[in-house]
């Protein structure tokens, strides 16, 4: 099925279990999904009914919210980002901080940064 529907929207995370069945909604209802995700805690399996199922409406992005450029790979095209990537888990924010923190914390200002950059874009282009 090819989407109408020209929006694309970005799912960090997207193939953990809330991301996936945030990709697989948007999907069901027609728009055009990007998911971005390294797979330290999310599942290709989430995954494979969706990229069988809409190969035209979905883009899976193997990448790291803690590298900005894959997150500007990622974001390219997307009206709407819904982020999902995180580390959860206390115990690991106590055991490992430093990698809690690169992801939390810095792939969420990796995020914004991407995301303004686009907002920049498209500003300037409607000038």
């Amino acid at each position: 099925m090819n989407s109408e529907n020209e929006q694309r929207v970005l799912v960090t995370g997207g193939a953990g279990f809330i991301g996936s069945n945030l990709c697989e909604y948007l999907l069901a209802h027609d728009y055009n999904v990007t998911c971005l995700d390294n797979f330290s805690t999310g599942k290709i399996e989430n995954l494979l009914p969706l990229l069988n199922e809409y190969p035209d409406n979905f883009k899976l992005v193997v990448g790291d919210i803690r590298c900005l450029s894959d997150c500007q790979k990622a974001i390219e095209g997307a009206e709407y980002v819904l982020h999902e990537a995180a580390l959860g888990s206390v115990p690991r924010s106590i055991k490992d901080p430093g990698t809690t923190n690169a992801v939390n914390i810095d792939g969420f200002l990796n995020m914004l940064i991407g995301y303004f950059e686009l907002c920049n874009i498209f500003a300037k282009k409607m000038k």
